[in-house]
């Protein structure tokens, strides 16, 4: 059964789950207690996580690819899909 077989449709936005992103510049847990902040605060992001052993940002929800990265710059770090 699709959306639109019971006769109304909806336009739901299905959310980007674990889209991951490589931080530069992260050196210590307060480097990635920051992005994940920066990323948090993004609109439309609803959950965020660093390893910082790996310098991975992992970000689910439906923010844009574009919104992640200028966070992540704004906060001084430099993050890549």
């Amino acid at each position: 059964m699709g959306c639109c077989d019971n006769g109304t449709c909806s336009t739901t936005t299905v959310p980007a789950i674990g889209r991951a992103y490589t931080v530069s510049g992260m050196t210590c847990g307060s480097c990635a207690t920051r992005v994940t902040a920066a990323a948090r605060a993004v609109p439309g992001v609803t959950g965020a996580s660093v390893d910082l052993a790996t310098a991975t940002l992992t970000v689910a929800g439906t923010a844009t690819q574009a919104d992640i990265v200028a966070a992540v710059a704004a906060a001084g770090y430099t993050a890549h899909p």
